[in-house]
């Protein structure tokens, strides 16, 4: 019986039962919902030889996976937390993964990551579902991965316990979320402001017509209108990982990082870390 079905417990055909179905409450709901449809939007934008090219440059360029877990996931069963475009999906997958589940809020973008992933799709399970209430028993993981998504939910600490939740001992896990400080986002929080008076639909219109490179399009939405954009100093994630099981927590570089072009440009930079569970029994 194939993995790959899309499992929306009805909720492409009945988007009222949105309000209802996702057993978070309702605020963090609504907010999680418009966060996933918008990047939706977004991934619709990307042509394949497109998506191909952006998943390539993350996961080799941008924000790659060290070696040692990228060897570790072969055989493995592993979870995508907020799996957006489909694109660690797809890394993982192609890894040597013996399956990969993956969730995510938007319905799209559910959507998106069964398109792109239709040659693996024996290997692949996709749940419209939130990661403040993933859908899955206790410590049934061995590798769980949630990058960029924490940092634009209600409850970005009750997500990590989550993902720890679902993680087995001595299994690894991979988050990012967005740093602090430097120019950069000094310059994002300012633009932010005008995102009441600028709708979103005239600005994604407008980008469209002025730039036709979907990357632009990505980075231009996810900075100026996602709903929540939380960022953190990099000993706010640490604690996260002091407070609960884990050993090896190392944080990863990436383009991204505070490296690339100094601390007063992005301050903290993208918070990546990656850890290993311990076996507590």
């Amino acid at each position: 019986m194939a993995l790959a079905s899309i499992q929306y417990w009805g909720l492409d055909r009945k988007p009222f039962l949105q309000r209802f179905a996702m057993g978070i409450n309702s605020a963090d709901r609504e907010i999680a919902l418009k966060t996933g449809e918008l990047y939706a939007s977004i991934w619709d934008q990307f042509d394949d030889a497109q998506w191909a090219q952006f998943s390539d440059d993350h996961f080799n360029k941008w924000s790659p996976l060290p070696k040692e877990n990228q060897e570790f996931i072969k055989g493995k069963i592993c979870l995508d937390a907020g799996c957006g475009s489909g694109r660690a999906v797809r890394s993982m997958l192609l890894t040597g993964a013996k399956k990969v589940c993956a969730i995510d809020m938007g319905v799209g973008c559910v959507r998106n990551t069964e398109d792109r992933n239709k040659d693996q799709s024996d290997r692949l399970e996709v749940k419209h579902a939130s990661v403040l209430k993933i859908p899955y028993p206790d410590e049934i993981f061995d590798f769980v991965h949630c990058d960029g998504v924490l940092h634009h939910t209600t409850d970005p600490a009750g997500g990590f316990a989550e993902l720890v939740r679902v993680l087995r001992p001595g299994g690894r896990i991979v988050i990012a979320v967005y740093g602090r400080g430097g120019l950069m986002n000094f310059a994002i929080y300012s633009a932010r402001m005008f995102r009441n008076i600028i709708p979103q639909g005239f600005m994604f219109g407008l980008m469209k017509t002025l730039n036709p490179d979907p990357v632009m399009l990505y980075a231009l939405m996810d900075c100026m209108y996602v709903p929540i954009r939380k960022n953190y100093y990099i000993n706010e994630i640490r604690e996260w990982f002091d407070d609960s099981t884990f050993t090896d927590v190392v944080r990863m570089d990436s383009i991204w990082g505070p490296y690339a072009y100094g601390r007063w440009m992005k301050g903290e930079g993208y918070i990546k870390f990656r850890a290993t569970k311990l076996d507590t029994a």
